[in-house]
């Protein structure tokens, strides 16, 4: 079935963003967050005053065409310096996870000038492993004399934010103006230069594909492009309201408290989430009124009655209602198991070469175990070795100082993915990552990634990954590393493997496994790293 696009506002740069908002929505509360055990609420025109505030000291400084590096922990503050930079200057988002020595490289590699800190992240500055250029001015986020200029409560509202749009108004969508750092599709550290438009575009395709109702939350780290451009500027996009989470010991916390219809996730938090539900259901010896509700549910809404949030709208919040996962591919069994208490999984999938989103699913076409619906006005065409290329308005300007890697991932004007996939219309499948193909001695490829997903879809398997191990020189197996929730359970899997290989051919059964009873290794975006695991291959 065909389902249109839906239609929304068009906005082609920022500053035609905050000045729409700030002409139809100024008194609604655009950010929300918790200071303390106090909800702070902040309004379009109180948001719009401090990023015309932060826009107008750039300009006084002679801040203009520069790279301005933001390397601090989730703040409203974070918001605010983006989108005052991203006017007439770079912004360059930066990982507060890594080290002194990467985030020096950074630094130098991307040709910073400006980098807000803040106390908590200052301490790698200081460490004798940063590497500070002689051209590099440090601004400090929490610095009371930064405070006075960025949030001037004194200064005339109207005033500075004309003064601002003015300054910005022949702003060019076009130009280069967030540099975002990406392992790329080849696993090497580079800049992807995007254009406004690039954003902008992007976001505006998401609401083209779902309504996103009021509230939203975000928890995500704010330096990745999935969790600040479809989990946060979306919905300055939307003109609704933006729930904060400031620290991921409080999320719980604050999902309770802001109680929102909507957020972005990763793989590892939704089976965290869900995983938690069971556990209480079972510490509360409540497994059989748990099940017989589901049952309940189920029951009705075969007659359109849906009583779902009535018996489960308390295990999250009430208001919960869509979720969209990106990052990495989820176990399909987790969307059936959410969709059973009332909340819709939505998967999205991109890259941040692509802004990031080329495809979320729509809750009126949610087709588990895809990877989405095409957005508007994106070209996406499957290549002769199955890889997945795609043209549109949201490719990014190129890899920055890196011809060589840009030309290597376009093809006749489309960009090579590094994922192999299929399409079926608009809805798009992705099977596994190009270069994690297991190639076996008898030629035969073998994508992990589809092993990985009926492993994981056993009870008990908290992750796994799957790697080639050589038994000698002429040949590999397939080898499973493999992390239960429950190591009870473990007496159990030798049975579920070879219900899992019974389903697969020949060539693609699991030979061999071994049971970790640590977690596989991730980076920061919650990637399992693979290259950890490859080392007898």
């Amino acid at each position: 079935m065909d389902y249109p696009y839906l239609d929304t506002v068009i906005y082609d740069n920022f500053y035609e963003m905050l000045k729409g908002r700030y002409e139809t929505k100024a008194k609604t509360t655009a950010i929300r967050f918790m200071d303390k055990e106090q909800i702070i609420d902040i309004s379009y025109a109180e948001m719009i005053k401090e990023t015309s505030l932060i826009g107008l000291f750039f300009k006084e400084q002679g801040i203009e065409g520069k790279h301005i590096g933001i390397f601090s922990e989730n703040r409203y503050e974070y918001i605010t310096i983006y989108m005052a930079a991203v006017m007439k200057n770079v912004i360059v988002p930066l990982d507060k996870e890594m080290t002194s020595k990467n985030l020096s490289d950074c630094v130098k590699n991307f040709d910073v000038d400006f980098l807000f800190v803040t106390d908590e992240t200052s301490k790698k500055i200081e460490s004798d492993e940063f590497s500070k250029p002689d051209n590099l001015k440090v601004y400090n986020i929490d610095d009371e004399a930064l405070k006075t200029v960025f949030k001037n409560e004194s200064a005339d509202e109207k005033k500075c934010i004309q003064d601002f749009f003015e300054y910005v108004k022949d702003t060019d969508k076009d130009r280069f103006a967030v540099l975002a750092s990406t392992s790329g599709t080849d696993g090497q550290m580079k800049g992807v230069m995007l254009s406004q438009y690039n954003v902008i575009t992007n976001i505006r395709g998401t609401l083209e594909n779902n309504v996103l109702k009021n509230p939203t939350f975000a928890f995500l780290p704010m330096n990745h492009t999935y969790g600040f451009n479809p989990c946060i500027l979306a919905t300055i996009y939307n003109g609704t309201t933006l729930c904060l989470n400031l620290k991921t010991k409080y999320l719980l916390r604050d999902l309770r408290t802001f109680n929102p219809f909507f957020f972005g996730a990763v793989p590892m938090v939704i089976e965290g989430m869900y995983d938690g539900i069971i556990r209480e259901v079972k510490k509360q010896n409540k497994e059989k009124t748990f099940n017989r509700a589901i049952r309940i549910c189920k029951f009705f809404r075969k007659f359109g009655i849906d009583l779902r949030h009535v018996f489960f709208g308390k295990l999250i919040c009430k208001n919960l209602r869509l979720v969209v996962n990106g990052g990495a591919a989820l176990n399909a069994d987790y969307v059936n198991k959410f969709d059973e208490i009332g909340i819709t999984i939505l998967n999205g999938y991109g890259l941040t070469e692509c802004s990031p989103t080329i495809a979320v699913s729509r809750t009126g076409n949610n087709v588990v175990g895809s990877a989405g619906t095409i957005m508007k006005n994106i070209d996406v065409k499957i290549a002769e070795d199955g890889e997945i290329l795609v043209k549109g308005p949201c490719v990014m300007l190129g890899y920055y100082k890196n011809e060589e890697a840009t030309k290597a991932i376009m093809r006749d004007g489309y960009l090579a993915t590094g994922d192999i996939g299929r399409t079926d219309g608009k809805v798009i499948f992705v099977t596994g990552r190009k270069k994690n193909l297991i190639i076996l001695e008898n030629g035969k490829n073998v994508p992990p990634e589809l092993l990985e997903s009926k492993i994981n879809s056993i009870p008990y398997v908290k992750e796994s990954i799957v790697v080639s191990r050589k038994v000698s020189e002429r040949s590999n197996i397939l080898h499973a590393i493999i992390v239960l929730h429950d190591e009870d359970k473990e007496e159990f899997l030798k049975d579920d493997i070879a219900s899992v290989n019974a389903d697969l051919p020949s060539y693609m059964q699991i030979t061999d496994y071994e049971v970790s009873k640590d977690e596989l290794e991730k980076n920061s975006s919650k990637k399992i790293i693979r290259s950890k695991y490859a080392e007898n291959e």
